[in-house]
């Protein structure tokens, strides 16, 4: 990181004072339709409602509403886009020289499938992503954005209705990150579900995954204890996978699990190294189209930023991706 919060925020200010004068004015603007909407809206209702007309008097109302909501949304979504435009592409820049910041770009489908970390999955109906974040940290090339994936479950009910659900896969960071070595075989590192619960019979089933073709290769026991537990490592050259997971990158790998505080799963595949953290918290956006006045110009506000774009991007640091022990061929 190149230029401090505190910093950022001094050569930003110009900017996020005219943003937030923007946002200002559109509140107000917002609070006038609102109360124009309900008076209207209010007064029209009542004249029906004299002439007895039934439910209709409550469509006024209904229209006011629609107006209402339309309209938060729609101002809502522009102070949104500015807000990532004006300010996290600028931030970004801050955080690091060397990234771009796309506030609608995502990692691309085809990487998260390579990367094999929800192969048991069914493949995603809905693939959505946003705030892609790439380029080259030291040396280390890397890519990460928020994913949501879902697909589609369809059931009947006992009088042959149909039923739809759409049930989530990933929701979190995505992150691909250059590891300097063309890997022969596939290495998964995966969450341990079945050893918490089953001890070792639930390393018995994951051996069985594995020769029943559910995973790929074979099952590779690690000597790190602790690893063992919260982790399950499948791969299709039990020497390279154990090459790969070395007793210094396994206790890096437990700390950056420590420090997500969420089962992570990584994969080792061509040269890269994928890594999925599930979350339920939306990074990168702004404070509430509501927020106090100058909520963007306060030190913590910023701070926020620059210490979420930490955590994204921690892994290089964490697993100390630009240590070069290998050569790539």
């Amino acid at each position: 990181m190149n230029t401090p919060p505190d910093q950022a925020l001094r050569e930003l200010e110009p900017i996020l004072r005219e943003l937030e004068q923007e946002r200002t004015q559109q509140v107000h603007q917002f609070a006038q339709i609102t109360l124009w909407s309900v008076v209207v809206g209010g007064l029209l209702s009542l004249v029906l409602a004299l002439f007895r007309a039934g439910v209709w008097s409550l469509v006024p109302l209904g229209i006011a509403l629609i107006v209402i909501v339309a309209t938060y949304a729609s101002r809502a979504e522009a102070w949104r886009k500015a807000f990532k435009w004006r300010v996290m592409t600028r931030l970004v820049k801050y955080f690091h020289p060397n990234l771009e910041y796309h506030s609608d770009g995502a990692i691309a489908q085809r990487e998260y499938e390579l990367s094999m970390l929800f192969h048991n999955a069914p493949d995603p109906d809905r693939y959505h992503g946003e705030d892609l974040i790439e380029g080259v940290i030291d040396k280390t090339d890397i890519r990460l954005s928020e994913l949501h994936t879902q697909y589609k479950q369809v059931t009947y009910d006992s009088k042959g209705r149909r039923q739809e659900r759409w049930i989530t896969i990933f929701r979190g960071l995505f992150i691909s990150a250059d590891f300097h070595k063309h890997f022969q075989g596939i290495t998964l590192v995966l969450p341990d579900t079945e050893q918490s619960w089953l001890g070792g019979f639930g390393q018995w089933l994951q051996s069985l995954s594995a020769k029943l073709g559910n995973q790929p290769g074979e099952l590779v026991k690690m000597e790190d204890p602790e690893f063992e537990r919260l982790f399950k490592v499948f791969s299709t050259d039990q020497i390279e996978a154990r090459y790969i997971l070395t007793p210094s990158l396994i206790r890096r790998i437990l700390n950056f699990r420590a420090r997500t505080n969420a089962p992570i799963r990584l994969s080792f595949i061509a040269s890269r190294v994928f890594i999925a953290i599930p979350t339920s918290r939306n990074y990168f956006e702004p404070p509430s189209f509501f927020a106090p006045a100058n909520k963007l110009l306060e030190p913590e506000t910023i701070a926020h930023y620059f210490e979420e774009l930490r955590f994204a991007l921690a892994v290089v640091d964490e697993l100390n991706l630009n240590t070069r022990i290998w050569t790539k061929r």
